[in-house]
């Protein structure tokens, strides 16, 4: 197995080497730190108060940065999405000198970046784990010059785990103070005498910054937007909660279908995500971020992490509590070809402005709890009241776990769909219609909630996100989850105005599948935002939907869903379609998708849950009876003498491997709960049994099958030397027969999963709506439990092999037995006629995974498992060769016959 590709740090082993090296180059600094800094001039240490030691410490640290170039010595070509390089400053001694220009700094420099490493075992793998290197450093910053030069040295642990040093390492920073918006950035550069030179960049964190004027925000005139209805969530400023709220990813839409760009802004013809990071903010409102935009939508930026993009910003401004809005300045940053001077990084003029506020009111297209605009100051903002080319609204993109308790949602398309809904014969009163729908009554909204596969496209899931006036989109967790509030009780309608979130993974544009043979594609997240109106009475759904299609929003998709009824006793949720409005000659069309709902109801979860507990209790007092018995059969072994040497060994060892194959295969699972797949629906606080508890009789029946076979084990032998000798024999004969039957009929149960799977391969490509199909393994351990059924079966061939009509085996165990093994059918047959399984089988008693299960198995194993009881019931009282005649006379009919 190869290593596992997670982060592995190397600084902390090297804290103690850190503090010891800290005196050695406190000695060697006048020597060293002249010969490679010629600026600033050491000077002498001065003493440094306290909280003045502190705010400087907190100056000049940088918690995250981003380095490159020279560093592919030392590193393996960068992995911005498994392991980005980056890098840390953090300054553990500062000194004021007798210069109050100059400080004295020891600080602490830790590079983070990928390394290719090989897995040497059958095949070599070559796989990325993360490299740090640490620098222990010592120097002096400049105020006058806002230069840094720092010497020391670096260790690492190289790849056969011995250190690496590199020596005469030196720092060389540019660090503006104050820093402000046209000087944001924190560059520099890494030297050492056994790597190439790093060039190193980051967003300045400290708070000695200096805002720029105050960002005046226009009044938002744009048309079509949710913008003009919105309103501030809250006038008073809160740093934490804008931090919060701003720090995400952006969605951004060009106001004309062909933006007139400003010279140098590539950004405006080609981003289509915008990401703001970094967001620092003071106590008076004002606020500052780093932002970062993205062409590709696949392309996840890391939260917190320092990323040189193509396209960013730097922003700062004021929020304006009158208004509700935040205000920015903000400025490009283009690369630079200056070298390795502080000027690497280029802060072009500063005319983009940028507006955001909090949103209350959402709509089809518009729902994000942040919005705003981005646009070109030198080209005003607006003509006669419309939107000139430039401008691009930003809408955040919705994050699940954000609180939207404040937000009011307005419906806009819910007369359109209801046309559709007219139009298309859905509504048709004169269709009869069978059982009830969610919506009649007092009802859950999680009935409205559902998952569907869609033809060749993929899976994906839809949300109800209002009902009525009521949101519940991020209402999921709350402890009342019926929809009894008087605002939709109250509703007296027919039609119900809703709005969804649908998600589902699906095929890039414009691919086609393909006729023959196999493929293999990547499937990408697609989103709808949908609204329309619900008929509560035949539990049909029709909906306008808004979709986001290559940088363009496409709200010509009409959505229709009819949910199953509750009470239906079919598998699924319901059948619907996914469809364009447009013609077929527009470049936005798209074929018909037809999809298939499943899931179940809030009421089938209940009964469902219900229906595990009770057979949690049924399969622990199944393996409870099994102990019994087990008991009985002990005291009766003991009890009579004559019963070891006539009890079928084959028969105990089957049985005790069958209490001990759950117990491992299961081991995994013993500390999971079975309620967890059906979160977040279920929230009752009732006890429930797990696994740890389904398996302890099981562990004590098996303790006790071992004590029983240890007691035939070593019971006394037959009196007489030729009993003992045919008992041995035909043990011997019934194990070699009963090995035989057990392995032809594994290869049978494997040809059988053999000829399914072919069947399956070759039979239509089409949605299914069951569970997945066994594995071979799956079905030779259902083939193991009807081995466990004939438990019976070995005893019956030893009885007719030696002769015995000793009643070896009390009728309280194969009795017992049989019935234990017999229930489990009995109980599936009624079971197939009240519930429907799911995806995902819930079984607890009578799985499929113990033995096996059908309309058919569950007749023929019961009455097989009586006739064996049976037939050891007669050879018990009327001896072994009674009944049943093998090949061959029986090994006892010798017995009796001298042997002089």
């Amino acid at each position: 197995m190869a290593p596992s590709k997670n982060t592995i740090s190397y600084a902390y082993p090297l804290c103690f080497i850190f503090i010891l090296s800290t005196t050695t180059l406190s000695v060697a600094i006048s020597t060293s730190y002249s010969s490679r800094c010629s600026s600033p001039s050491p000077a002498s240490d001065y003493h440094t108060d306290y909280v003045d030691t502190l705010a400087l410490l907190r100056s000049f640290q940088i918690s995250i940065g981003y380095f490159s170039s020279g560093g592919n010595s030392l590193f393996s070509a960068d992995d911005d999405y498994v392991n980005p390089r980056s890098f840390s400053f953090v300054p553990h001694g500062v000194f004021r000198t007798k210069d109050p220009t100059i400080i004295h700094l020891t600080a602490t420099l830790v590079l983070s970046g990928p390394r290719s490493s090989t897995y040497i075992g059958h095949h070599h793998h070559r796989y990325s784990i993360t490299q740090t290197i640490s620098f222990i450093l010592d120097g002096y910053y400049s105020f006058t010059s806002n230069d840094l030069c720092m010497v020391g040295f670096g260790t690492n642990y190289a790849a056969d785990g011995s250190i690496k040093l590199h020596e005469d390492s030196v720092l060389r920073l540019w660090v503006p103070r104050p820093s402000k918006l046209t000087n944001p950035l924190v560059t520099g550069h890494l030297e050492g005498t056994n790597f190439e030179t790093i060039s190193l960049v980051a967003y300045d964190e400290s708070d000695n910054y200096v805002y720029s004027e105050n960002a005046l925000c226009p009044p938002f005139m744009l048309e079509n937007s949710m913008l003009e209805q919105a309103q501030a969530v809250k006038e008073n400023f809160n740093c934490d909660q804008l931090k919060t709220h701003l720090r995400r990813l952006y969605k951004l839409e060009y106001m004309v279908d062909d933006p007139l760009a400003p010279r140098g802004y590539n950004m405006w013809s080609h981003a289509t995500r915008m990401y703001i990071n970094h967001v620092h903010c003071t106590a008076n409102g004002a606020v500052r971020a780093y932002v970062e935009f993205y062409n590709d939508t696949k392309m996840l930026p890391y939260k917190g992490r320092f990323m040189v993009v193509e396209e960013a910003l730097v922003a700062d401004g004021y929020w304006d509590p009158t208004t509700g809005q935040l205000c920015f300045n903000a400025c490009p940053i283009v690369r630079s070809v200056s070298g390795l001077s502080h000027t690497n990084f280029v802060v072009q003029d500063c005319k983009i402005k940028m507006s955001f506020r909090f949103v209350d009111v959402w709509t089809i297209r518009d729902r994000s709890v942040i919005a705003g605009m981005l646009w070109n100051s030198s080209q005003g903002i607006v003509n006669n009241s419309r939107a000139i080319p430039g401008i691009i609204s930003v809408s955040g993109i919705q994050e699940h776990w954000e609180n939207i308790s404040h937000v009011k949602y307005t419906y806009t398309v819910v007369d359109e769909a209801k046309k559709h809904y007219i139009s298309s014969g859905l509504s048709n009163k004169k269709k009869k219609i069978k059982g009830s729908f969610p919506g009649n009554g007092t009802y859950s909204y999680h009935d409205l909630e559902f998952r569907f596969i869609a033809n060749h496209v993929g899976s994906g899931d839809a949300y109800p996100m209002t009902i009525g006036s009521m949101m519940v989109y991020e209402d999921r967790l709350a402890a009342n989850d019926s929809l009894s509030d008087p605002m939709v009780v109250g509703m007296k309608h027919e039609l119900l105005n809703v709005s969804y979130d649908i998600r589902y993974y699906a095929p890039p544009e414009n691919w086609i599948r393909p006729k023959n043979g196999s493929y293999s594609i990547s499937l990408h997240e697609r989103r709808i935002s949908a609204e329309g109106i619900y008929d509560r009475k035949r539990g049909t759904l029709c909906m306008i939907g808004c979709r986001e299609i290559n940088s363009s929003t496409d709200c010509l998709v009409l959505i229709t869903v009819q949910f199953s009824s509750l009470d239906a006793k079919t598998q699924g949720h319901g059948v619907g379609a996914i469809s364009s409005l447009r013609e077929k000659n527009d470049r936005l069309f798209f074929e018909k998708i037809d999809i298939t709902l499943y899931g179940m109801y809030t009421e089938q979860l209940f009964e469902a849950i219900s229906r595990m507990d009770m057979e949690s209790i049924m399969l622990v007092l199944s393996t409870t009876l099994s102990c019994v018995f087990t008991i009985l059969q002990i005291l009766h072994t003991k009890k009579n003498p004559e019963v070891p040497p006539a009890t079928s060994i084959t028969m105990l060892i089957t049985l005790a491997l069958g209490y001990l194959t759950p117990l491992v295969l299961n081991f995994e699972a013993l500390f999971l709960s079975r309620r967890k797949q059906y979160v977040p629906f279920f929230r009752n606080n009732r006890v429930e049994l797990n696994e740890v508890m389904l398996r302890v009789p099981t562990l004590i029946a098996f303790v006790l099958h071992l004590r029983l076979l240890q007691l035939v084990w070593y019971g006394r032998k037959p009196d007489h030397q030729s009993k003992a000798e045919t008992f041995s024999i035909a043990k011997r004969k019934a194990l070699q027969i009963c090995l035989s039957l057990y392995f032809l009929g594994g290869i049978l149960a494997g040809i059988i999963h053999i000829i399914n799977v072919h069947t399956r391969r070759e039979s239509p490509v089409v949605v299914r709506i069951s569970q997945e199909p066994a594995t071979i393994w799956e079905d030779l351990v259902s083939y193991a439990g009807l081995i466990l059924d004939g438990f019976l079966l070995p005893q019956i061939i030893f009885n007719r092999l030696s002769g015995s009509r000793v009643q070896a085996i009390s009728p309280w165990f194969y009795i017992g037995g049989t019935l234990i093994r017999a229930m489990p059918h009995v109980y599936d047959l009624s079971r197939a006629q009240n519930y429907i399984p799911s995806l995902r089988s819930s079984y607890i008693y009578a799985n499929s995974h113990d033995d096996l299960f059908s309309a058919a198995w569950d007749v023929i194993i019961p009455l097989g498992a009586a006739l064996l009881a049976l037939v050891l019931f007669l050879q018990q009282r009327l001896g072994g060769a009674s009944l049943i005649s093998l090949q061959g006379s029986r090994l006892g009919s010798y017995e009796m016959v001298s042997t002089i």
